[in-house]
């Protein structure tokens, strides 16, 4: 799983590299129904775009992103 993080450029950040963080996450993800992916996939997305000025684009990322819920 770690190698996953580590491909979408996440594995650094306390929510997937801490696991009693990572547990919380999985829970409240759980909780609510949506996949630790899409989670790990929009702050990946964000994380790409964070030193743009404009998010051209974006907004359809998003929608695909969030189409692997259904």
């Amino acid at each position: 799983m770690l190698d996953t993080y580590e491909e979408s450029g996440v594995a650094d950040l306390p929510l997937w590299a801490d696991s009693e963080a990572n547990e919380v996450l999985r829970t409240v993800c759980a909780k609510h129904n949506v996949p630790v992916h899409i989670i790990t996939d929009l702050v990946a997305l964000q994380r790409e775009r964070q030193h743009q000025e404009r998010a051209a684009g974006i907004n359809a990322r998003f929608e695909e992103i969030l189409g692997g819920m259904e």
